[in-house]
């Protein structure tokens, strides 16, 4: 089945997950280098609540985006 022109593909979805994961990386060095950062997020759970949070996002960016 061929995709449909404007509709997500693995491009996007490639983009998306390099992102999420850039950002998780991000905040994990950052906790683990600088002792301030790590005493907020000790009890947090940074990775899930990345991926929550950037997955709401991509969900609402792409209920309200107009389609092509």
């Amino acid at each position: 089945m061929p995709e449909v022109p404007g509709s997500p593909g693995w491009r996007e979805v490639l983009r998306i997950a390099a992102a999420v994961l850039a950002v998780v990386l991000a905040l994990q060095l950052a906790s683990a280098t600088l002792p301030p950062i790590h005493d907020a997020f000790v009890r947090f759970p940074t990775t899930i609540i990345v991926l929550v949070a950037g997955t709401i996002g991509v969900l609402a960016l792409a209920t309200l985006r107009r389609p092509r």
